[in-house]
């Protein structure tokens, strides 16, 4: 049993060898470019959810200003019908009684 171990852990370490060889063709020769490519990854990740957050932001003041402006329009059509419509309906009285 331990002759197949020994064959087990030198193929695993034969496999580990071969794929730190293939990502270091990828990222370069030094791990500490690959440590530079995770921390980047890291640093665009973060400011991905920095952007996602103040989009969110944004689209609740804008939210939040449509509903003031329907409030101000309704608020202003009120004022219409409180002070227009009266005065037109008062000068359409005195040119009739004219």
């Amino acid at each position: 049993m331990s002759g197949t171990d020994d064959v087990d852990r030198a193929s695993a370490l034969a496999a580990a060898d071969d794929e730190i060889a293939r990502l270091r063709r990828l990222v370069g020769p030094h791990e500490h470019s690959y440590d530079d490519l995770r921390s980047e990854v890291a640093a665009a990740q973060q400011a991905v959810r920095d952007a996602e957050a103040a989009n969110g932001q944004l689209r609740a003041e804008i939210t939040e200003l449509r509903i003031e402006l329907r409030r101000a329009r309704q608020d202003q059509y009120h004022l219409w019908k409180l002070v227009a419509r009266p005065q037109r309906l008062l000068r359409a009285l005195r040119q009739s009684a004219e």
